[in-house]
């Protein structure tokens, strides 16, 4: 058999999987792994060898099931994993990573030992990740290394982060980093380093080396912004030398996306690969053998490897590369596929979670359709300079692997990198090569290293300049709903099949035809979806708002989206849009801004970046609001702006939409009042919904006084359940059957109040929270609501 480790290794990926869909006790996986080598064990030894090796295969599936539930177990039992506490604590503990630094906030990886919490001390063992805000008077009080014990007082955060139907899984993240749990920090001064590590200590040196590197990068390319320390230029730098890209700016970051490059700034298999060529070619200049080229090639990636501190991208390209290289000293001639599957299997072995990290099944779907696609397809093509036809292949063949991956977690389509390839592979290759001398020579000449600083410059402008070259070719970069799971299954079967050799009557055309046709679905998500009933969905956005109304049919409305008044985190992007998309939503018939206060406006931008937007409702225009031009600004040319007012209404088929607030005036206004804000009354038949804003009890009592019926069995919460809103009287006119409230879990408002808690109790209404149920669905078949939390 060519490949054993291959079919080794695709049974340990299934027996994982099966697991983590499959509840069975531990002992039921043990007990049947233990069967199933005695049976291997048997066959082998009557000379079976065939039925044997079927056992084998049948024992590694059972490993991987038995390994992933047994670490699982272990995950969600950890003592640190099960704390939950709402205030404040003291976290003890040693450094176990270097701080990762971003542009508004750094990030500490504590292996926590002890818990102080309202007076009572706990032992505690286990993976903590605290974010500690960055502060215009006090920075981290020392240079923080590996096996440093610090004490710091941080909070809690929820295990879920932000909790909406299909979305991406907070858990399922830490579990592939290892991390139990997350807290939340509010200045530095609450970080404390207790005594420093053992100055011998591998770690502790390489980590200590790895800081003053960075320092290096911030002394020779500095930020002119005095917020920051560092420049554009040297967080690219910073990147893609070592692996820190959390000082990015936002703007590059969605430039190269766009262009579909980013993947160059994720240090993984072609980093290693231009640091491998880089060695070999030192090494055959200065006539080593070639063993010993291997030997030595081996060493530096494996101090390269710590030096970037085991990033996933970097440990998984590392592991790879040592298995070829080793294979070639052991055996001269290596298979890539049994060394892919060989590293594929050792890195889930390490850690199971890993196979649902998307940065594991991009690595390796994309090695492993350049090993098997790249020799079919540059035999067609002519040999050109420069090695255009293999950049063409390479990045061809590793599109084939990773377009429904990315398609269906970054939900882009991009083509641009098969064109943009051809000048960023080198360019980055400059950069890299550059930025290695630099690093050394930044310690021992500084005049010398400003001159490198210099082209450095110049080479990571062209890479950005680059990115930007086919922005006016939008067919060629844009974002899709995620796809379905047959589409996703469809594409590889038929793609995989393709490799099989001709045994029936124009079966290549046949298979190339079912490829093409789901490769079509893949891209262009052809399918609207369709909704039978009227359906709200208040989407978990934190301490926020967002709506999205689905109308009998086809059209959609989205009300607000969520946001955050500072930090680099975007609701819109990473939320609301990623909400819609799982939705299968391409279009939004009605996008509606209810008041332009940042927790409602600001997720709106990404949102009118990322779907065509028919109509803009709105009431009212800050004049003096730097968010709100920025959204008017991204709006599309072709998108209708409807101003609405009291008295005002629409109607969707049979569902009917009724302004109840505000009443009109100028159209622009010089601030953002909570009481202005747009209040929509949807109903269908004699069911009616009351989205309510952020009204308080003025704006209330003007409702009440115009409007004569305004029952509803649905209201959302006035202002997130302030004690400004909820007015008995309002509430007691309204007669609402459930109440739904959309807030941040431990918001610092204080939301929501006690008291309209109770005004809610007393009318006998059911209550939804955000912050407890994750997102709302309510949805109305004929006269009947359900309703569905996520």
């Amino acid at each position: 058999m060519r490949f054993p480790f291959l079919f080794l290794a695709l049974s340990l990926v299934l027996g994982i999987l099966l697991s983590s869909l499959l509840s069975l006790p531990l002992f039921s996986w043990i007990l049947s792994l233990a069967a199933s080598l005695t049976c291997g064990w048997l066959c082998y030894s009557i000379h079976k060898n065939k039925l044997a090796f079927v056992f084998i295969l049948l024992s590694t599936f059972l490993l991987g099931a038995s390994f992933y539930t047994s670490t699982n177990i272990n995950f969600e039992n950890n003592s640190l994993r099960k704390l939950e506490f709402t205030s404040y604590a003291d976290f003890t503990g040693k450094l176990y990573k270097s701080p990762s630094h971003g542009l508004d906030r750094d990030v500490l990886f504590i292996r926590v030992e002890k818990v102080s919490y309202q007076n009572t001390e706990q032992k505690i063992r286990g993976n903590l990740r605290v974010t500690v805000p960055h502060s215009s008077e006090f920075a981290l009080p020392y240079d923080l290394f590996v096996h440093d014990k610090v004490k710091v007082s941080a909070r809690l955060l929820p295990h879920h982060g932000f909790r909406n139907f299909k979305s991406y899984s907070m858990t399922a993240y830490l579990k592939s980093q290892n991390i139990h749990n997350r807290a939340a920090s509010k200045t530095p001064l609450l970080v404390e380093r207790l005594e420093p590590g053992k100055n011998y200590s591998p770690l502790r040196l390489v980590s200590i080396l790895r800081q003053k590197l960075l320092k290096k990068i911030e002394a020779h390319f500095p930020s002119s912004d005095s917020k920051r320390s560092l420049s554009p230029q040297g967080a690219v730098l910073e990147a893609l030398l070592l692996g820190e890209r959390n000082r990015m700016d936002s703007a590059v970051n969605q430039s190269l996306q766009r262009s579909g490059i980013y993947h160059l700034f994720a240090i993984s298999g072609a980093h290693i690969a231009i640091i491998s060529f880089f060695l070999f070619s030192l090494f055959k200049l200065f006539r080593a053998p070639t063993r010993l080229s291997y030997l030595l090639v081996m060493v530096f990636l494996l101090f390269y490897a710590f030096l970037v501190e085991g990033r996933p991208s970097v440990f998984r390209a590392t592991i790879m590369t040592l298995a070829f290289l080793l294979g070639k000293l052991i055996w001269r001639n290596v298979s890539l596929i049994n060394t892919i599957s060989i590293s594929a299997f050792f890195l889930l072995f390490l850690n199971p979670f890993s196979l649902f990290n998307v940065g594991f099944q991009l690595t390796f779907s994309a090695t492993l359709t350049i090993i098997l696609f790249f020799p079919r397809i540059i035999k067609y093509l002519p040999k050109l300079p420069l090695r255009i036809s293999e950049i063409l292949v390479l990045s061809l063949t590793a599109q084939l692997g990773v377009l429904p991956f990315v398609a269906g977690s970054f939900n882009r389509i991009t083509f641009s990198a098969l064109i943009l390839n051809f000048a960023a592979l080198p360019l980055v290759a400059l950069i890299m090569a550059a930025g290695y001398i630099f690093l050394p020579l930044a310690f021992l000449s500084t005049l010398l290293s400003r001159w490198l600083t210099l082209g450095i410059k110049f080479l990571i402008d062209l890479l950005i300049g680059s990115s930007h070259l086919l922005d006016r070719f939008s067919f060629i970069s844009y974002r899709i709903p995620t796809p379905h799971l047959i589409t996703l299954l469809g594409y590889f079967l038929f793609l995989y099949l393709l490799l099989l050799p001709p045994k029936i009557k124009r079966q290549r055309t046949i298979l190339t035809l079912c490829f093409l046709a789901f490769f079509i679905i893949l891209i262009t998500s052809p399918f609207p979806p369709l909704s039978k009933n009227l359906k709200f969905t208040f989407i978990d956005v934190g301490q926020g708002e967002s709506i999205l109304v689905e109308f009998p049919g086809k059209r959609k409305m989205l009300i607000d989206g969520g946001g955050f008044p500072q930090g680099t985190f975007d609701v819109g992007e990473s939320v609301v849009s990623s909400f819609l998309w799982s939705k299968g939503i391409k279009k939004i018939d009605y996008l509606v801004l209810t008041h332009a206060h940042p927790d409602h406006l600001n997720g709106l931008k990404a949102v009118s970046k990322n779907f065509k937007i028919r109509e803009f409702w709105e009431a009212f225009s800050p004049s003096e609001n730097e968010d709100y031009a920025e959204l008017k600004k991204i709006l599309p040319k072709s998108t209708t702006t409807q101003r609405l007012f009291r008295g005002a209404s629409h109607q969707e088929g049979r569902v009917i939409i009724d302004v109840l607030h505000p009443e009109q005036k100028e159209f622009t206004v010089y601030r953002t009042r909570n009481d202005d804000s747009l209040v929509l009354r949807i109903t269908s038949g004699q069911t009616s919904f009351l989205l309510s804003g952020d009204i308080g009890i003025q704006a209330e009592k003007d409702i009440l006084e115009k409007f004569s019926e305004i029952r509803s069995q649905v209201l959302k919460s006035p202002h997130h359940g302030s004690r400004t809103s909820s007015s008995e009287d309002f509430l007691r006119n309204i007669a609402p059957r459930i109440v739904v409230i959309s807030v941040g879990a431990g918001n610092m408002y204080g939301f929501p109040d006690k008291e309209v808690l109770e005004r809610y109790e007393r009318i006998g209404a059911k209550v939804y929270r955000t912050d407890i149920h994750g997102a709302v669905e309510i949805t109305l078949k004929g006269q009947d609501i359900s309703v569905r939390t996520a």
